[in-house]
């Protein structure tokens, strides 16, 4: 694995969670009933958390974490709750790739050594966003909650 690889991995996972913090803020407000608020608090809360363990992960190993856009475009509008849910969705399947891209970058091993526990960090990573993804599926009412393969195209 060259560094390129590495840090760019390293990064999207960083963009993921950085877009999925601007996310629930652009679902919350069209989301009503306490288990979808909560849900999205907590997620968002999540993301938040990675967002801030991931810069500072980044910049221990002498990189510079990449600082979010102003906007996300692709994320508007929300117009209800129906899509409210939809992105939550988008959101966490979104992050789970992101961490899935970085864990397959870290499998490879190479010249460069990643920082110890790098890998453990991805997998829990992406298996966390697959299942906030199942329960908001669920919450959605979409027919199938679950995905084969979490982090690999939809």
């Amino acid at each position: 694995m060259s560094s390129t690889v590495l840090e760019s991995a390293w990064q999207a996972a960083l963009a993921a969670e950085q877009q999925a913090v601007f996310g629930y803020g652009v679902a919350g407000p069209h989301l009503s009933g306490a288990a979808d608020v909560g849900r999205a608090r907590d997620d968002e809360a999540a993301h938040r958390a990675l967002l801030t363990s991931t810069s500072a992960e980044l910049a221990a190993a002498g990189l510079t974490p990449a600082a979010p856009p102003d906007d996300y475009p692709a994320l508007h509008p929300v117009a209800n709750g129906v899509a409210a849910r939809r992105l939550a969705v988008r959101l966490e399947q979104d992050c789970a790739s992101a961490w899935r891209y970085l864990f397959a970058a870290l499998a490879q091993g190479g010249p460069v050594a990643a920082p110890t526990g790098l890998r453990d960090t991805a997998q829990s990573n992406l298996t966390a966003s697959a299942v906030r993804a199942v329960r908001w599926r669920m919450a959605a009412g979409e027919s199938s909650a679950t995905v084969p393969f979490p982090g690999i195209g939809s």
